[in-house]
């Protein structure tokens, strides 16, 4: 007895603790979290270029790992932790799945950028609006204006509709992603991904693969990338005597071999040489001089210009045209190759340096940058005619962005007037483009489906979700087996199911391992006995206490025009009660008996068949179908206290009837009847009892 009454004690307890969270939370007494605003952010970071998997976990060293992130991927710092660890962690907030989530990263393979506090600039923010940038661009290019003072940043408003650029990207061959990226990198569009092996489409040599729509949208994205790194894929290509000057090229090629080297160029020196290449090509100097850099290295020894190679003695190749590995010759001669031969348009051969730095520019000029493809962004993303791109790799921008800043020494940056042209297109998101994640499958195909000692029509192909299935009377029952093609998926639907006389559906859905589901239907159709025993006629339910009383009508067994139960029927309120909490759906079915070739389903409130194992809650409809198929009749299931639908009696159904007695909200129709537990036609004090002692089990709800 002790013991009984300490559980009880226990139960009161709780409730009471609940109603108290309920007033408080009702009238505002919380006590709430706050997030921390911008200004609590004392620093922003990124991952070092060169790492992959770095994990960012629930809390330092040991905690939880929340996701795995590669280089560059950008977040907020707002607390610097020092552990026992030989390197401190940060406390971050980042973006996982379109959500704002915060997290601890170690700081031994990120680095930390300060927090640029921009002040208000009138002429830059009169500048940013004679230019039209879209408001979602211009805190990005607030912060790399007060950092970079000297920086000249045009909006592109090239007239391209997003939606259309997103379209011509995902064409097949278009944006490639590498094989072993994860599987939110990578397209499953039809020709892309083998739903029945799982299997990605290798599209070009070195395991390269389609990249999903979701990586295209954040690539083609720009404001993504308005940092002081990735700007660089927006540099503009093209020439620019407002920007371009000798004084950005001397600063570019300070400290390279290009600074004071004694090579014979015609009279000129690199920066003056490289400014009238500029000039003839209509190529940024800049640029040119940042590409040397890049093909034969700060200090000049790539072999394109040595002038010393077996062979090709005196020819040189500065920007690395045409140099590639094949036909059993070296990239390095192939690229001089290509520089012996003759062609006027490009000065060719390029049998001195003069003829090969300006010569080599004119044709860089003439195959992308003149052509509009002005910047490493547009020499991707080709807007023009979609297809004329000079790479594939959907992150490429990104990468060469990387390379071509650091180029540029600290004191180029900070002293050189860089011109970046920035696209912007018609119709955007009104926010930029979350880079996916995730690397669980999206899977969701049935590798087979079969009905024990049937065939299904048409026969099973994984693509194909729809099959129809006639069997006799006598067959009350089948067995279903279904096979995902993933085994990471999982398969809800089979097994044993029971079968109505008339038309049966049954659902088999797939859930692949990151929750996209698929659904395969099978439309079993019972055929009508042959011959059946004459069947009484069914008579219409007989009145009980007093008929349709404020209890639900009929006491006892109840007879229906072609059905009959032991469940109460109210006839007027067109309402079927009687049912025990947790009853399934079978258990409700299995207990009716059927006149005439009529036959019974329990329906979800929005008219979908409910499964044979699913638990019956008010608001599901009972339906009764004659043996051609239509309704014959219909009640909606009221259990006493399940007031929101869901099968149980718990705190939820507590609290809104609580709000009801508070006048708050009222529940409406069957959810009524469910929350007036004594069935006297208002929701009161005695109702708000009943429940609560239901929930303390001191006694439980009646439900006739």
């Amino acid at each position: 007895m002790e013991k009984n009454y300490m559980n009880v004690a226990k139960k009161i307890t709780a409730v009471v603790l609940m109603m108290v969270i309920i007033i408080c939370t009702q009238f505002g007494y919380t006590g709430a979290i706050e997030a921390k605003a911008d200004d609590d952010i004392i620093a922003t970071g990124y991952v070092n270029y060169d790492v992959t998997d770095l994990r960012i976990r629930t809390a330092p060293v040991n905690g939880s790992i929340i996701t795995k992130v590669n280089g560059g991927f950008k977040f907020d710092i707002y607390e610097e932790v020092s552990t026992s660890a030989t390197y401190s962690w940060y406390n971050i907030g980042f973006y996982l799945d379109g959500e704002y989530t915060r997290g601890y990263i170690t700081s031994q393979y990120t680095t930390k950028d300060k927090k640029s506090d921009y002040k208000p600039d009138n002429n830059f923010e009169d500048y940013l609006t004679a230019q039209d940038f879209p408001a979602s661009y211009k805190e990005s290019l607030r912060q790399l204006h007060e950092k970079y003072p000297l920086w000249v940043f045009v909006a592109d408003h090239n007239g391209r509709d997003w939606d259309t650029m997103v379209n011509a990207q995902n064409v097949i061959g278009r944006s490639l992603i590498y094989s072993s990226a994860d599987s939110s990198w990578k397209s499953t569009a039809e020709g892309c991904y083998n739903w029945e092996t799982g299997e990605y489409t290798i599209l070009d040599s070195g395991g390269w693969v389609q990249a999903s729509e979701g990586l295209v949208k954040y690539a083609l994205d720009p404001r993504n990338f308005l940092d002081d790194t990735y700007i660089f894929m927006f540099e503009s290509l093209s020439y620019d005597s407002s920007v371009h000057n000798t004084d950005g090229v001397r600063n570019i090629i300070s400290g390279t071999f290009m600074e004071d080297s004694g090579h014979d160029l015609d009279g000129y020196d690199y920066a003056t040489l490289l400014m009238y290449a500029g000039e003839v090509s209509k190529v940024s100097p800049y640029h040119l001089a940042t590409r040397i850099i890049q093909e034969q290295g700060a200090n000049g020894i790539g072999n394109q210009i040595s002038g010393n190679v077996s062979g090709y003695r005196g020819y040189y190749n500065y920007y690395s045209q045409n140099a590639y590995a094949s036909g059993g010759l070296s990239a390095v001669q192939n690229g001089l190759r290509y520089a012996m031969q003759t062609d006027d348009s490009n000065m060719r051969p390029w049998n001195t340096r003069y003829k090969a730095v300006v010569g080599g520019a004119i044709n860089l000029g003439k195959w992308y940058i003149n052509r509009g493809q002005d910047t490493i962004y547009y020499e991707k993303f080709d807007i023009k005619n979609f297809s004329h791109q000079y790479m594939t790799n959907v992150l490429a921008p990104r990468s060469e962005a990387t390379r071509a800043k650091k180029a540029y020494s600290t004191s180029t940056l900070n002293n050189t007037t860089f011109k970046f042209s920035i696209p912007v297109y018609d119709n955007m998101p009104s926010s930029r483009c979350i880079i996916p994640d995730g690397n669980q499958s999206s899977n969701n195909w049935l590798r087979g489906l079969s009905v024990d000692g049937y065939s299904l029509t048409p026969t099973f192909s994984p693509d194909t979700t729809d099959y129809s299935l006639i069997v006799e009377n006598e067959v009350k029952s089948i067995d279903v087996s279904a096979s995902s093609a993933d085994t990471n998926a999982s398969v809800s639907g089979r097994g044993s199911h029971r079968l109505s006389v008339g038309n049966n559906t049954i659902n088999i859905v797939v859930t692949a391992e990151d929750g996209g589901t698929r659904t395969y239907t099978i439309n079993v159709v019972r055929k009508e006995a042959v011959n059946p025993e004459p069947s009484p006629e069914p008579v219409n339910p007989a009145p009980g206490n007093g008929g349709n009383s404020g209890n639900g009508g009929n006491s006892g067994n109840t007879e229906s025009d072609g059905f009959k139960t032991g469940l109460l029927i109210d006839n007027d309120k067109k309402i079927v009660t009687r049912i025990g909490v947790g009853s399934n759906v079978q258990s409700i079915l299995d207990g009716i008996t059927y006149t005439n070739g009529c036959y019974g389903k329990l329906l979800n409130s929005d008219n979908s068949e409910c499964s044979s194992d699913d638990t019956v809650a008010t608001g599901d409809k009972l339906t009764i179908y004659r043996k051609d198929g239509s309704v014959y009749a219909q009640y909606d299931i009221v259990i006493y206290g399940d007031v929101n639908g869901d099968g149980v009696i718990d705190l939820v159904d507590f609290v809104a009837i609580k709000r009801a007695i508070l006048n708050v909200s009222q529940p409406e129709g069957v959810h009524f009847e469910a929350a007036d537990i004594i069935h006297d036609g208002s929701i009161d004090l005695m109702d708000f009892v009943a429940i609560k002692r239901h929930i303390l089990g001191v006694s439980f709800i009646q439900q006739d």
